[in-house]
C-alpha cells in the first residue's frame, strides 16, 4: 500500500500514485520527443562547405602549383 507523509490511503492512494507516475513518464516522453525533433531539424539544415564560406585568401590558389610527371 502506498504511503505519503506517513499516511496510508489504501486503493485510492495506490491509484493516485500510479496516475502521478504515468504523468511523470508522459512528461519525460514529451521532453524526449521535443529533443528528437530539434535534432532532426538541425540534421536537415543545409550546410555550407568550409571552402565556400569566409575569407578565400588561403584557398584561392590551392592546387595551382602541382607538378604531375607521367
Amino acid at each position: 500500500m502506498a504511503e505519503v507523509n506517513g499516511v496510508s490511503g489504501g486503493p485510492a492512494m495506490d491509484f493516485a500514485s500510479e496516475v502521478y507516475q504515468a504523468n511523470l513518464a508522459k512528461a519525460a516522453q514529451q521532453q524526449e520527443a521535443q529533443q528528437n525533433l530539434q535534432l532532426l531539424e538541425r540534421a536537415t539544415e543545409p550546410t555550407t562547405p568550409a571552402a565556400s564560406s569566409g575569407s578565400h585568401t588561403t584557398t584561392d590558389n590551392l592546387g595551382q602549383n602541382i607538378n604531375i610527371n607521367v
